[in-house]
């Protein structure tokens, strides 16, 4: 017997030539020896990489926007928001509208998906830079998330922020088509929302609605407004703008006067709050690592240090609690903070 015989198993003189060397010279007893896989693409070395490349493969389309147009609609607002989830700071919506023609941004997708902060800050700069694109960013407290929910504290963002576009223009468009990421659309139906429909898109607008489940890594202008919320919203939990509240500026851009930036807050709020951060005001809760969702540091924080005034009295571990609502002279500080994070720009 030879070899390479087994008892008991016949093979041919041809059939030993195509096994390949491993099989056959596997012994018959022991362990099989384990060919290493080769690798079958190369893995980014950076965490800038991963992001990055997990951002262009999740690339959003602009085929529901052109379909649209296609169907003579002729202004196309995506929406989205951020922060539903955080134990502390707003709920902050945007609402985004691109120009007929304008050259898609690489890498705009799900704000979610794009892991690297700066690529996301990045994104958002070219975004508010690019050519006739109307945009707005609304802020809803937490003590509003507190008083109506955080679903309908969202929707309300929403409303203003797609109001806010639908109205920039001088040249207000007939026929507008509003895609929200989503299952729910702002101006939700029912008895029981009908407390909750304002502000209503202008009379001389025929506005659709289509909520889209998963629109933010789907549709291009959905996916551009959830880059704009998160960036607001990350700014605002780190660092607010140092801007006097009240006053109507230009913004530098390329594009014509009069796009402009508006802040808007009442003038007994004005003053040295807007230079402040939430980060800065509560050191110890360090929210401008966690924008204020429940990490273990935050969770641990709030156990030690009890809740601030931005914090969501309504969500565990909070609820159980039965804090009381901040103070007029908090809410008042809140209110000049997030109203100086609040931004909206349009072209006539």
């Amino acid at each position: 017997m030879g070899a390479s015989a087994v008892p008991g198993v016949r093979r041919s003189a041809r059939l030993m030539q195509e096994l390949p060397v491993a099989k056959r010279e596997r012994p018959v007893t022991g362990e099989r020896p384990v060919a290493k896989r080769e690798k079958r693409r190369e893995v980014p070395d950076t965490k800038r990489e991963k992001a990055k490349a997990f951002a262009t493969a999740a690339h959003a389309s602009t085929a529901r926007e052109a379909s649209a147009r296609a169907d003579g609609v002729e202004l196309i607002v995506g929406c989205d928001e951020a922060g539903r989830g955080p134990l502390a700071g707003p709920v902050v919506a945007a609402a985004c509208a691109f120009s007929p023609g304008a050259e898609p941004i690489p890498g705009v997708g799900d704000s979610k998906s794009i892991a690297d902060e700066a690529e996301r800050e990045a994104l958002y700069e070219q975004i508010v830079a690019a050519p006739g694109v109307v945009w707005s960013a609304r802020v809803v407290s937490a003590a509003r998330v507190d008083e109506v929910n955080i679903l309908m504290a969202s929707l309300e963002a929403m409303r203003l922020s797609i109001v806010d576009v639908l109205g920039a223009s001088q040249r207000r468009p007939a026929t507008a088509l509003a895609l929200i990421d989503g299952p729910f659309s702002p101006w939700k139906e029912g008895e029981k929302y009908v407390d909750f429909q304002q502000p209503q898109p202008p009379s001389d607008v025929a506005l659709q609605v289509e909520p889209i489940k998963g629109g933010d890594a789907k549709v291009y202008c959905i996916a551009a407004a959830s880059i704009l919320a998160k960036v607001t919203r990350d700014r605002l939990m780190r660092r607010c703008a140092a801007a006097t509240v009240g006053w109507r500026a230009a913004c530098s851009t390329s594009l014509p006067p009069p796009r402009r930036l508006f802040l808007s807050a009442t003038p007994a709020v004005r003053g040295p709050f807007l230079r402040r951060r939430y980060a800065e005001l509560w050191p110890e809760y360090g929210l401008a690592e966690h924008k204020g969702y429940p990490t273990a540091r935050h969770v641990a924080a709030i156990a030690k240090h009890g809740a601030t005034a931005i914090h969501r009295r309504t969500f565990a571990p909070l609820k159980a609690q039965e804090l009381p609502p901040p103070s007029a002279d908090e809410l008042r500080q809140i209110e000049a903070i997030e109203a100086a994070a609040q931004a909206k720009e349009g072209t006539p």
